[in-house]
């Protein structure tokens, strides 16, 4: 097993799924708004804690280092320990940069594991309880609903099982009068995420992955076609996630950010894509009419769990 997991990472620093190490902007939890019903830290990569009202869901959890070969360049912003109380954790697929058991293991309030139909193999020896979603179904976890949705990318974990194992979602998240799309890693696809934006109207923040592509690749979207999941979604804003943490041989590690920043210009879009930097928080007030705003480098405050 341990030769298949070495080969699947070679394969993922080839081919990108996954140059000049940063440092997060912000270590640990930053300043937040705890009277907002909705923020967001993106800890990197996919990885990101949201809290909506006083419940926290944690994306992707992956807060480990270089994966074999595939060198990590960006650092998680949170250390396990760092973590607040969450009542759940999404996973959109089974690929060791989006599922990490190490992570898993170090976490030490974790509800649940949600996670898409076919992955169960996959979470053997996890210890927190874990449930299987299908495409389109709903569960209820108090005052939050998940929903899973197709997304356009490969399942399985060590490229081979790629072949017959598609366990992918992303997710729909509701609560506290807020939602989210978390798009996990995908291609894109028209007609699956206008029928995203159908079904949910009103999605107040899309996280969308932004690399490593430039376009035309099934699996993962280039910077425009972020922008274009964005809007077929119908989303109030958005975050873009999967990039500037790994070394790839497909992108260099600045561009991502830089096609991205000149697409939003473009489309007019600057004061609604938030491109943040690695440990930084994203707060959506509840007042009317008042714009987000996100905590920065000189944000040295940590904010309680």
């Amino acid at each position: 097993m341990l030769r298949i997991e070495k080969a699947a990472a070679l394969f993922s620093l080839a081919f990108g799924c996954a140059s000049n190490r940063l440092e997060p902007a912000i270590h640990g939890l930053p300043l937040d708004d705890p009277g907002s019903r909705l923020s967001v830290v993106w800890v990197g990569h996919a990885t990101v804690l949201l809290r909506f009202g006083n419940r926290y869901i944690l994306t992707d959890p992956n807060l480990g280092g270089s994966i074999y070969v595939q060198q990590r360049v960006t650092p998680p912003s949170l250390t396990p320990a760092q973590v607040p109380p969450c009542d759940l954790a999404l996973i959109s697929h089974p690929h060791f940069d989006h599922m990490d058991h190490w992570t898993l293991e170090h976490i030490a309030h974790l509800g649940e594991i949600l996670y898409p139909e076919g992955a169960e193999s996959y979470l053997k020896g996890i210890r927190q309880p874990h449930h299987a979603l299908k495409p389109w179904q709903t569960v209820v976890r108090g005052p939050l609903k998940i929903t899973a949705v197709p997304i356009t990318h490969t399942g399985g974990r060590y490229f081979v099982d790629t072949l017959w194992n598609h366990a992918t979602a992303g997710y729909i998240i509701q609560g506290f009068g807020r939602t989210v799309f978390f798009a996990g890693d995908t291609g894109y696809d028209e007609k699956k995420f206008r029928e995203i934006g159908q079904r949910f109207p009103g999605i107040d923040l899309a996280l969308v992955p932004i690399a490593p592509a430039r376009g035309g690749n099934i699996n993962h979207a280039s910077p425009q076609e972020a922008v274009r999941i964005f809007q077929d979604v119908g989303a109030r804003y958005m975050i873009p996630i999967h990039f500037e943490a790994y070394h790839s041989t497909v992108v260099p590690i600045d561009e991502p950010r830089r096609v991205l920043g000149e697409e939003a210009e473009k489309d007019g879009l600057t004061d609604r894509v938030f491109a943040l930097r690695t440990g930084e928080r994203w707060i959506l007030p509840d007042e009317d009419g008042k714009p987000p705003w996100v905590t920065h480098e000189d944000a040295k405050k940590v904010a309680s769990p």
